[in-house]
């Protein structure tokens, strides 16, 4: 059973007990992909690629070789949803060593046209996504370098904390300091200057690709974080409906 995939969807659901079949019964193959190889190219159709193990980078590369990052994948991400009907417009690269699951283009297009309730579901991932990139280009037009990098921190830390990745202040963000500086907006003398700040005033480190939170409350505060915005959107009348519905007689 593809239950990586079902967890995946299921959070903007949730979905209707024949999708999850039908996602449990699609075929589904398993992808090393080791640091700095891609994982999804431009224009590639989506394959419900998710990325099961590992930190993966959205980025877009100039002619000039200049780079911006426009996010970070963690565990459980599904990688490749704009690419559903127009192709990627992006490509997604490994962070670090990776595994993916992934299904076939052919099967993605059957799912979609026989279940309109996963077609919803990924229409609500899509616009997390988008609320996802509204909060950066907030934090690249308005908020100081420093605050940027806190609101960066926070949020790789409170997303891995969701899937139990994160504990005690720690978690893995295997991010060099050029990563930063790529998806802030910043030069790498920059990003050295705030990372070395950030430790010093007590609020965080990074460092052999471990990211410690030393002060939650004041690295909030600084990156003015809001949780709600990494929340997955979902159906609320579904979710309501769910927890009202009386349980089964094998869940009784």
């Amino acid at each position: 059973m593809n239950r990586l995939l079902t967890a995946s969807i299921d959070r903007f659901g949730p979905v209707q007990n024949d999708v999850r079949d039908s996602l449990s019964d699609c075929s589904q193959s398993v992808l090393q992909v080791p640091a700095g190889q891609a994982i999804v190219e431009i224009a590639a159709p989506s394959r419900f690629r998710v990325l099961a193990r590992g930190m993966a980078v959205r980025q877009h590369v100039l002619a000039d070789g200049g780079r911006q990052i426009l996010g970070f994948a963690t565990p459980g991400d599904l990688l490749d949803l704009s690419g559903l009907f127009t192709g990627v417009d992006h490509e997604v690269r490994a962070l670090g060593d990776c595994e993916i699951r992934q299904t076939t283009t052919r099967e993605v297009s059957t799912l979609i046209r026989r279940h309109p309730n996963l077609l919803a579901a990924l229409c609500r991932a899509v616009m997390t996504e988008a609320r996802l990139q509204r909060n950066w280009m907030v934090g690249l037009g308005r908020r100081t370098a420093v605050a940027r990098t806190a609101n960066l921190f926070c949020e790789i830390y409170a997303r891995q904390k969701v899937v139990a990745l994160a504990h005690d202040g720690r978690c893995h963000f295997p991010a060099l300091q050029s990563d930063i500086a790529d998806a802030l907006g910043l030069s790498a003398v920059h990003t050295h200057r705030i990372l070395r700040t950030l430790k010093m005033t007590g609020l965080a480190t990074l460092h052999g690709g471990q990211l410690t939170i030393l002060d939650w409350n004041g690295l909030v505060a600084l990156a003015e974080f809001d949780p709600a915005c990494f929340r997955p959107l979902s159906d609320a009348a579904a979710v309501a409906a769910a927890r009202l519905k009386p349980p089964t007689q094998a869940q009784a």
